[in-house]
């Protein structure tokens, strides 16, 4: 918990964001040898009224005691060495802290995202659950999602039922879940190795723009980002939107976006209100090829064998499709 204490207090000064505090404080923070001094120094130079700064610290010392005494829960500072450096590509938007409950250590082993919509068809139910046991099978890999209804909750509950780790990134805190329903799913998934992490506060509730937050620390944590069904304005476009920027920024970090669409649906003549669902956030990811369509597990098993073998070389890959059938 390198500097956490130091950064709790930024955090909690009336509209001083996460953004600001990257740009402007994080070398003054490092520079700082002890939380008093640190705090004596601020007062000194900031513009912000006594009136904020006593407020912050108030709340500073009520946090920090809550986190310290908790032994579930580990603060991990972008000043750790246990800070995943894959965040760091979130620029002056990577969180500055973050809470995990469960094991710390699943949030840099080699990992693939699995997202979409709050409600998968049946087809995309069974697609995903055969993606996430194959998956499981045929690597190391830990599954990562957004413990949110629908494809998140199967594959977190799949990972679970194969004993395997999974991360679930929270928009509240990790003693809040969101949806409260799926608290026995957390808890099953910190007592299978996996963790629950967020960068908001243990007790924090969500709120509308905290979901937007956690979609694109899920698109910044993950290697690979695997969209099971999503409408074209679908929330779930956030996590693809950052993965899309994340691929094409200069990073020694390699990700990758695959998409899945039923070999039955063309994504040249689509039609919205098919019979087997929306697919219209998937299509789109294609036709402007900004992801590789998969229509065939085994197939894009064996090309995440490749990916394995080469993951630490940073390549730029061409998006194009995976389409052979035999799944349907």
């Amino acid at each position: 918990m390198n500097k956490f204490k130091e950064l709790l207090f930024l955090s909690n000064i009336k509209r001083l964001g996460k953004t600001t505090i990257n740009k402007k404080y994080l070398d003054y923070v490092e520079e700082s040898e002890k939380y008093a001094d640190f705090i004596s120094s601020y007062i000194i130079t900031s513009n912000f009224s006594k009136e904020k700064i006593v407020d912050a610290c108030a709340k500073t010392e009520q946090i920090y005691a809550e986190v310290i005494n908790d032994p579930e829960i580990t603060a991990i500072t972008v000043f750790d060495d246990s800070y995943p450096d894959k965040l760091k590509d979130m620029g002056d938007k990577k969180p500055i802290f973050l809470y995990v409950k469960g094991n710390a250590e699943a949030l840099i082993k080699p990992n693939m995202a699995v997202i979409g919509t709050r409600k998968p068809s049946e087809n995309s139910q069974k697609f995903e659950k055969e993606l996430v046991k194959a998956v499981l099978e045929n690597s190391d890999r830990v599954i990562v999602s957004g413990l949110a209804l629908g494809c998140d909750k199967i594959a977190h509950e799949t990972t679970v039922l194969e004993n395997r780790v999974t991360v679930a990134v929270l928009p509240s805190g990790v003693n809040k879940i969101t949806p409260a329903s799926h608290k026995g799913l957390a808890e099953e998934i910190i007592e299978n190795g996996g963790c629950l992490v967020s960068e908001y506060e243990p007790n924090a509730k969500a709120y509308r723009g905290m979901f937007v937050d956690r979609d694109q620390i899920v698109a910044a944590l993950s290697d690979i980002n695997f969209v099971i069904q999503c409408g074209e304005k679908s929330g779930t476009m956030h996590t693809v939107n950052a993965t899309i920027n994340y691929k094409n920024i200069d990073s020694v970090y390699h990700r990758d976006l695959y998409v899945y669409l039923p070999s039955e649906l063309s994504y040249d003549n689509y039609i919205t209100n098919n019979p087997i669902g929306d697919y219209s956030g998937n299509v789109k990811i294609i036709k402007e090829e900004n992801g590789t369509r998969v229509c065939d597990i085994e197939e894009f098993c064996e090309e995440l064998s490749i990916l394995d073998s080469t993951k630490n070389t940073k390549t730029k890959k061409t998006s194009g499709q995976t389409t052979f059938d035999n799944f349907i």
